[in-house]
């Protein structure tokens, strides 16, 4: 990756609202998984091994930080695929079967996909929220401006 690209990453990484990042984060993980089927194809195996493990790594953060309290149930879900996932890549790791990584690779796609249209939902809903009145701020703010 060249430093401008590499710069401009962490650039819009440092700057990403939260649901921007999560979905960064998919996409990352997909990224890295699809590139150690690749390596292993091409029989580069430490190649295959760093991808493998970085695609492991962001799903572990995934599961490390969801926050149950927030989350509830959903949360609760999340976290038993995200360890499903790992289980699969562990295993991937271990016999050296790319179709468990194909299985997450799939996994990850879905939540990205659903992920995405939420956060689309949201941000329409927030576009088309009426402002609140003049006298709903003042009183917010203590009747002072």
């Amino acid at each position: 990756m060249s430093y401008g690209l590499k710069r401009y990453k962490t650039s819009q990484a440092n700057t990403a609202s939260r649901e921007d990042l999560l979905i960064l984060l998919y996409e990352g993980a997909i990224r890295f998984l699809e590139r150690a089927i690749k390596e292993k194809d091409a029989k580069r195996l430490s190649e295959h091994k760093m991808y493998l493990r970085r695609g492991m790594a962001i799903v572990a953060e995934l599961q490390a930080t969801l926050d149950f309290q927030k989350g509830g149930d959903l949360a609760i879900q999340l976290f038993e695929l995200y360890g499903y996932m790992m289980d699969r890549l562990t295993e991937a790791n271990i016999k050296q079967d790319m179709e468990q990584i194909k299985i997450v690779i799939k996994n990850l796609g879905i939540l990205l996909e659903g992920w995405r249209e939420a956060v689309k939902q949201v941000q329409g809903q927030a576009a088309m929220a009426p402002p609140p009145p003049v006298g709903a701020a003042r009183r917010l703010a203590g009747g002072a401006y």
